[in-house]
Parts: structure tokens; sequence; C-alpha cells
């Protein structure tokens, strides 16, 4: 099958990484007072409540098929449940730089696991070159000797690579949830997550006995409706009319969005090689695309 991909495809795909980058920042401030399981929780619960209360209004109807709700299920732990909480917890002990470099690895691997598990998505010589491309612009931003401090921190190092990995394979899970309707996928997987997160927030965490401040409340909030609930739309809806591999690629545009809200709201110094980074970035996207653009 053909994939599709127009000005809005990359308008989308903009829009999503510049959720995803600015959540970096979101969830450093929400940190303050929340641990990172419950600012997992809570994200989740409230985008699963907003996504149900659209698909209720738009009169969805939900499958029966015990199968289907399986690879729901194993969406919202991959998609969901664990790279919310995996990111959290390394984002305690990492800085925006090294989290970018492991983030990476999710395109790295996704047109790999493609080329594998999907009939329609099959590596080229565009594609790696493309994605060889991104991972040098990624590496100009936050500067090779970054590369040097792998293995300082092994657990939070551990705890980004498994969401970047886990990231992965929820695109190929929601690939074989294409036949259903879009809100449904979102609202049932969401749904999903909050039902495993939320007790286990209440369980080890007990959240009562934080003192959060407005900040940290308003910071909850933002990353359940817009890196949470809105971008999982539009995430599925990459998936459906792009393809996962055009999808993975959003994760080069992360960091240089990360790092730009970084250093608007929490005052972080912006590199000199931020324009580069995003020129290499964009021109990686391109030629991993030329030829599905021309065919």
């Amino acid at each position: 099958m053909n994939r599709s991909l127009t000005l809005k495809s990359f308008f989308t795909l903009i829009v999503l990484a510049f959720m995803w980058g600015s959540s970096f920042t979101v969830i450093k401030i929400a940190l303050g007072t929340i641990a990172p399981l419950s600012i997992a929780a809570a994200r989740i619960s409230l985008a699963a409540l907003v996504l149900l209360l659209i698909a209720l209004w738009r009169r969805e109807t939900f499958p029966r098929d015990i199968s289907v709700w399986a690879w729901l299920l194993a969406l919202a732990v991959l998609g969901n449940a664990a790279p919310f909480f995996l990111i959290s917890w390394g984002e305690e002990s990492l800085d925006g730089g090294m989290t970018s470099v492991l983030m990476s690895l999710v395109p790295l691997t996704v047109p790999i696991m493609a080329h594998f598990f999907t009939d329609d998505e099959k590596l080229t010589p565009y594609m790696v070159a493309g994605v060889l491309i991104g991972f040098g612009g990624l590496l100009v931003l936050v500067g090779p000797s970054v590369l040097l401090g792998l293995g300082d921190d092994l657990l939070g190092q551990g705890a980004i690579v498994l969401a970047a990995l886990s990231y992965g394979g929820a695109s190929m899970v929601a690939r074989r949830l294409r036949h259903l309707p879009f809100m449904v996928v979102a609202s049932g997987s969401m749904c999903l997550g909050a039902a495993l997160m939320m007790p286990a927030s209440l369980v080890i965490d007990q959240p009562w006995t934080f003192s959060p401040e407005l900040t940290h409340w308003m910071s909850l909030i933002y990353l359940g409706l817009f890196p949470t609930a809105l971008a999982n739309i539009l995430l599925l809806k990459v998936i459906n009319s792009s393809g996962v591999s055009f999808l993975a690629l959003n994760n080069y545009l992360v960091p240089v969005f990360g790092v730009g809200i970084a250093a608007l709201v929490l005052g972080e110094g912006i590199p000199s090689e931020m324009i580069s980074a995003m020129v290499i970035i964009f021109i990686g996207i391109f030629v991993s695309n030329m030829k599905r653009k021309s065919g």
C-alpha cells in the first residue's frame, strides 16, 4: 500500500514534535513536587477521560473481540504506561542532551522493525541515508561530547533506552489496529493505561501526601491534554496515512523543539548549533522520503 505524504503530513509531524519536545520541560517542572509514577498516571488518566468523552460524543462503537482488546492493552503498555513512567524517572538524573541522544533510538530502530514486521514499509537506501543524516543533525545539536557521558548513569540511561524501544514496539502494534476508528484506538488504549497506572500510583506514591503548587497542577493538565490526548490522536492519524517510518523521524525534531522550549521557559541557553541541526534534520526527513514522494 502506497503512503501519501502531503504538506498536512509534515505539518502534523512538526506539531507532534513541538508537543513532545515541550513535555520534557513540563515534566521537569512537575518533578518539583510530584513523583514520576504519579506524573505518568495523572497525564494518562486525564487524557483517557478526554478521549473517552470525545469517543462517546462521536458515538463510536467499541469492539467486543477479546483479541482486539489484547492488542489495545499492548498499545497501552508500550505506547503510554511504560514510556511515560520511564522518561519521567530517567529525567530525574539525566540532562536533555543525553535524553535526546538516547531517544534517537526510535527512528533508528523503527524502520528496521517495520522492515521485518510489515509488508509495505521495507528499508530503502533513501531511508537508511535519511536516518543517518538525521542522527548526524542530532549530534550537531547536542554535541559529540555528550556521547562521552554514556555509561555514567546506567539506570537513567537504561530507562530512556527502554522507553525508546517501547515507543518503537507501540508503532508496530498500532499498525495492527488500523482497521478500527482512530478514536476507538486512542480512547481504548488510554483507558487501559489509566487502569494500570492509577492504582499503582495510589499504592506506591500515595499522591495525597504531595504538596503541588499551581505550576505543578498546570503542568499535569498540559501533559494530559496536549502531549498525551491530542498527540495520541495525531499519532494514530499519521501512522494510518504516512506510516510508522515517517512518524519515527519525528524523534529527530523533538530535541530541537525541546532545547528551544527549555531555553524560553527554564532560561537555559540555546546552543549556536541549533539552527544548523534543524536544517540537517529536515534534510534527513526529505531524503528518507524521496522515493515515496516521487512514487
